[in-house]
């Protein structure tokens, strides 16, 4: 499991902005299917990126966490129910709640944020 955040990998500590690209790349090269972005000064942020067949193994978080789809489709299935997500929408995902992403016919970006 990858928890090296990109933050990390800046050359300075002045460095607090970071694009979607690098972000995306980074993952990318990873073989993981997430990467966290930053985790510091209260707050996780990272990324997801799901392609077709791929299972998103996630357990439940003991915090409240938010999601934004990037791009993509898919559904977000929380305790068993299936809710279709799409670009651009917010999910917010109570704390202890049995949740996983599955794409459709794209792949699926997804940035998620949660008290650190």
């Amino acid at each position: 499991m990858i928890t090296k955040c990109v933050i990390e990998s800046l050359e300075t500590e002045e460095d607090n902005l970071i694009g979607l690209d690098k972000v995306i790349a980074d993952l990318d090269g990873t073989g993981s299917y997430f990467l966290n972005v930053f985790n510091n000064k209260g707050v996780d942020l990272g990324i997801l990126k799901l392609k077709k067949g791929e299972t998103d193994t996630q357990l439940p978080h003991e915090v409240n966490e938010v999601y934004f789809v990037v791009e993509g489709n898919g559904f977000i299935e929380m305790e068993g129910k299936l809710k279709p997500v799409k670009r651009a929408d917010f999910i917010f995902v109570s704390a202890n709640v049995q949740h996983r992403f599955i794409v459709d016919n794209q792949d699926l970006v997804v940035i998620y944020f949660f008290p650190s």
